[in-house]
């Protein structure tokens, strides 16, 4: 069965789950559309996190585990969004799968 995203009058193929199977189809546009639909009201907080999942990715070619993504931020002086509980606050569905998902990224490899 195919899956879609009805976004501006096209139709973005996903997998089942909702994660982009094209990652050219990704956009800031598309990105907070996404975030709408899944209940989230996105702030700079949660651009910063998508940003860095979307910098790593294209760095490592896979995404950064949660550990791995704390110390990312931590590194680049986001401490105040270095801690898996401020990272549960912002994304309540699981911060790795949902900031994979919101920057257009296939899901992590490590995520059920």
């Amino acid at each position: 069965m195919e899956h879609n995203i009805n976004f501006q009058g096209r139709l973005i193929p996903t997998d089942e789950e909702g994660y982009l199977l094209n990652p050219q189809d990704y956009s800031d546009q598309l990105r907070d559309f996404m975030a709408q639909e899944m209940g989230l009201t996105l702030t700079d907080e949660h651009i910063i996190i998508i940003n860095m999942v979307r910098s790593y990715y294209q760095q490592f070619d896979t995404t950064p585990p949660m550990r791995g993504l704390i110390k990312l931020l931590q590194k680049e002086g986001f401490e105040q969004l270095a801690s898996s509980v401020k990272l549960a606050r912002l994304f309540p569905d699981g911060a790795a799968k949902s900031a994979a998902k919101l920057a257009g990224l296939p899901k992590p490899a490590k995520c059920i």
